[in-house]
């Protein structure tokens, strides 16, 4: 790919970010919220009982950055840290009831937002939609874990 031809890929993929932009700020702000917040409670909802240190990689945070999502979280009650039946020095994480209902308010809305954006394409530009975000996905994450060990390795030194 040129520089081009990325920088057009990269114009539009931003401009993207605003059509969502009205429906994330409408959650962000009935739920008091922070994208990272929410997107912390979406891992929850697929798997609890995750440590600091799991939801700091998938969060692509570091460690202390997670605790004080964690700290603001419990303090709202979407979320309660416990000792960890397998390491009595981990925590295991739990949604709260009003951490399940945020997810489930969150993605039922954004879903049928997307629904609605995508309705008049056709299936071959949906499945290469699905196509490029996958890919950029992978990536993203692969360059944010090298930034992160790098990070870490600075630190460390």
């Amino acid at each position: 790919m040129t520089n081009e031809h990325r920088e057009a890929a990269i114009t539009v993929w931003l401009r993207s970010f605003g059509l969502l932009d009205q429906v994330r700020l409408q959650l962000w702000d009935a739920a008091g919220l922070t994208v990272t917040q929410l997107r912390l409670l979406v891992y929850l909802a697929e798997q609890e009982g995750m440590g600091n240190a799991e939801l700091a990689d998938r969060l692509m945070v570091t460690r202390p950055s997670v605790s004080a999502l964690l700290e603001r979280l419990e303090r709202g009650e979407f979320i309660r840290r416990e000792i960890s039946p397998d390491d009595r020095r981990g925590i295991c994480i739990w949604l709260e009831p009003r951490g399940r209902e945020a997810v489930a308010q969150m993605r039922a809305e954004i879903r049928g937002y997307a629904h609605r954006l995508m309705a008049d394409l056709t299936d071959a530009e949906s499945d290469a939609i699905a196509t490029a975000l996958t890919r950029l996905v992978e990536v993203g994450r692969a360059t944010r874990e090298r930034e992160l060990a790098e990070e870490n390795q600075t630190a460390e030194a």
